[in-house]
């Protein structure tokens, strides 16, 4: 599949729009580590200010260039799944409670905080190849809802059956409840 080049402009305009609250601080930073050497060949012992304002950047570059990436891509690839993805029905195979409680020390007391991630996986066919891939549920009645074996509406790329979702909104009217998030 062939995608056009205004489809890889939006794609990627959607995808920086997502970021754009973090791209926007990471240039401020930046723009911070500039001023501070700036300033520091306008000093007579700059050492210090060169330091801290390359380290201001280089920190700044350090997270743009790692975290970024593979977030872009996302939701690039989201986009592209929203418009060239194909619809089908997937059956769940598995779920599966993860445990994330941790316990926390407030005012000389220690609380614990409960945190559970509700996570299901499912398989469907394409091609006569069989495909994995899971997702979670924010709330213990969903996941209560979803039983193995149960069929649940996902799309995913023909070009890559790897790369699929689950249409939330649709199987939340399907489970007459408020949000599948």
């Amino acid at each position: 599949m062939k995608i056009v080049l205004k489809d890889r402009i939006n794609f990627s305009m959607v995808a920086i729009k997502k970021h754009s609250g973090i791209l926007a601080i990471l240039l401020i930073f930046i723009a911070i580590g500039i001023l501070l050497i700036y300033i520091a060949t306008k000093i007579e012992k700059p050492i210090a200010l060169y330091g801290f304002g390359g380290f201001v950047m280089v920190f700044s570059l350090f997270v743009f260039f790692y975290t970024i990436p593979s977030s872009f891509l996302y939701y690039y690839e989201q986009e592209i799944t929203k418009k060239y993805g194909s619809y089908t029905i997937a059956k769940i195979t598995n779920k599966e409670i993860e445990d994330h409680s941790y316990q926390e020390k407030a005012d000389g007391h220690i609380d614990y905080i409960e945190e559970f991630h509700y996570l299901l996986s499912y398989v469907f066919e394409y091609n006569e190849t069989t495909y994995e891939n899971s997702f979670y549920v924010n709330s213990l009645a969903c996941y209560e809802k979803l039983t193995i074996g149960a069929k649940i509406p996902i799309k995913f790329l023909r070009t890559n059956p790897k790369k699929s979702s689950v249409r939330r909104v649709k199987l939340s009217k399907e489970l007459g409840i408020k949000s599948v998030s």
